[in-house]
């Protein structure tokens, strides 16, 4: 009986064949799990650094070297991030975030320098993240902010809650007043509307707050327009004729050589010889547009005003003159003889000791400066005068008397 023989090498042969495939798995595999992915803090803000760690494990047993790539949206977090694991060991490496807001896409993975003994269906992990709204960078999200941008302005009083520079948009077109050039889209630009936030209103002539529109006064020269329409001026010109003069103060608004009339006697002043109709024409007067104070002198203790007895006192009065256009502000008596000085009082007493003739001579000045005078003449006698007329009045009266009677008994 023959012995079989089964050759070695098939024998071998079907030994591999039978052993499950995981012993053929590559030797020195690195691997990245969800679980090893973690961050800094779990609520992610706009602007807001997080920091991303990666755990790399090593199943191998040779030590393993190789980079850990991060990646958002497809765009690369900073550089590879080199990796050395020891066999059976782990590596960490991290990347500092600083996101946008919105969904993002998050891919981190292991690029062994080893591919040949690497399995790759272990390298990399890919998860969404969401990335919270905070348009200030003030750390707290938009959700929870009661002002996005921090302008000050909550956001539900702001037309622009996640722009700091705009809060309001007047003529709401989209465009905030601070960049809008036309803030009430009246068709006026700002820099030439003097109401930029009135869309009925543009002009303010008078600059008194109150738009032309509004205003029954545009130009503020106490004429309504509606009247100046009619009388032929400027409303929206307070001195129509350009003479200086306000229309509601020129008699004659629309003549420029003309525009007023002191003495109201229908001559405009500058026509006019005497404007303020005090007597004196204005090539002599002071100032013709000033009457004057006008001078009234009465006495005390005179008779008609024009005798007066030495050694008793006289009263001169001047109450009762004015100034028709002002104020009497002075008055000044005086004689030609100097006798008075220059007494400075309304009512003035004085006694004269020398009979004669007197000149008196009273000048009020009024309150622009203008004096007018008046004189009175007083005839002075001394009262030895008044006895000896009288005697010589009493022997007159007694020798018509005695020459009566005698008259009288021849007849008889």
């Amino acid at each position: 009986m023959k012995k079989s023989f089964v050759p070695f090498s098939a024998t071998v042969a079907a030994m591999l064949m039978l052993m499950p495939l995981s012993a053929f798995a590559a030797d020195g595999d690195l691997i990245l799990l969800p679980e090893n992915i973690t961050f800094s803090s779990q609520e992610l803000l706009e602007g807001k650094t997080v920091r991303v760690y990666a755990t790399v494990t090593s199943t191998s047993t040779t030590d393993q070297r190789g980079v850990v790539r991060f990646e958002a949206g497809g765009k690369q977090i900073q550089g590879d991030q080199p990796i050395s694991v020891l066999s059976k060991k782990e590596d960490a490496v991290f990347v500092d975030w600083t996101p946008s807001a919105g969904q993002f896409n998050l891919k981190i993975s292991i690029h062994p320098f080893d591919s040949e003994s690497d399995n790759p269906a272990n390298n990399s992990v890919t998860f969404a993240k969401t990335v919270l709204a905070d348009t200030d960078r003030d750390g707290i999200p938009n959700s929870r902010d009661p002002d996005d941008d921090n302008d000050g302005v909550l956001d539900e009083e702001d037309a622009f809650p996640l722009n700091t520079k705009e809060s309001i948009d007047s003529d709401g077109d989209g465009i905030g007043d601070n960049e809008d050039p036309d803030d009430d889209n009246d068709g006026v630009a700002d820099t030439e509307d003097a109401f930029p936030l009135d869309a009925t209103e543009i002009h303010d002539t008078d600059n008194n707050g109150i738009g032309d529109n509004e205003d029954p006064d545009d130009d503020g020269d106490g004429v309504e327009d509606i009247l100046e329409v009619a009388a032929g001026t400027d409303p929206k010109n307070p001195d129509t004729d350009g003479d200086g003069v306000n229309d509601s103060e020129d008699h004659w608004p629309t003549d420029a050589g003309q525009s007023s009339d002191y003495d109201g006697d229908g001559i405009s002043d500058e026509l006019d010889p005497d404007a303020d109709n005090d007597g004196i024409f204005k090539d002599e007067d002071v100032d013709d547009r000033n009457r004057g104070p006008e001078v009234i002198i009465t006495t005390l203790n005179t008779l008609l005003d024009k005798f007066a007895l030495t050694d008793r006192e006289i009263k001169l009065h001047a109450e009762e003159s004015r100034d028709p256009d002002g104020n009497i502000e002075q008055f000044t008596w005086k004689t030609s003889d100097g006798s008075l000085g220059q007494a400075s009082l309304a009512t003035l007493g004085t006694v004269f000791d020398t009979p004669g003739k007197k000149i008196i001579t009273l000048a009020a000045t009024d309150d622009k400066g203008e004096s007018r005078e008046q004189e009175i003449t007083l005839y002075l006698i001394s009262p030895l005068y008044l006895w000896l007329i009288a005697l010589i009045f009493a022997g007159i009266l007694a020798l018509a008397l005695y020459l009566h009677f005698s008259y009288s008994k021849r007849r008889v």
